[in-house]
């Protein structure tokens, strides 16, 4: 037997909810790691931290944008191009996308390590929706 709209529509709003919950937990875990780098490397200038002035805040305040912008990125990455394929394939390429490139932004500012991690998050999952790539956890 077929699923009914009903079932269908129920299925996509819980993994719309999941996709939603899961980026909040990578992108807290991503926003960290990559604020951390800003602060080891001096490029903190928003943050109020400089070189050396490392503390557990940092990794609060940096898991709090990433939580927030990764809530906000992935339920969209989700519609337009994991939906097919599922989170399994696109998780390991969607967080080296988003560490490589708030990584690379860091060198800069605060500011560019949270775009270029947004964009390599989706040209990580886009990459990962166009090569099928399994994540080997």
């Amino acid at each position: 037997m077929r699923d009914n709209f009903f079932v269908r529509s129920g299925k996509l709003a819980l993994d719309f909810v999941f996709s939603a919950l899961l980026g909040f937990v990578a992108g807290g875990i991503c926003g960290a790691i990559i604020l951390s780098f800003n602060v080891f490397i001096g490029q903190s200038q928003t943050t109020g931290m400089h070189f050396g002035d490392w503390n557990a805040a940092v990794l609060w305040v940096g898991s709090v944008y990433g939580g927030i912008f990764g809530m906000l990125s992935t339920p969209v990455a989700y519609v337009l191009l994991f939906r097919k394929i599922g989170f399994q394939r696109t998780l390991c390429p969607a967080l080296f996308g988003t560490l490589a490139g708030g990584l690379m932004g860091a060198v800069h500012s605060p500011a560019l390590a949270v775009l270029f991690g947004i964009v390599g998050f989706f040209i990580g999952v886009y990459w990962a929706t166009a090569k099928h790539s399994a994540c080997p956890l």
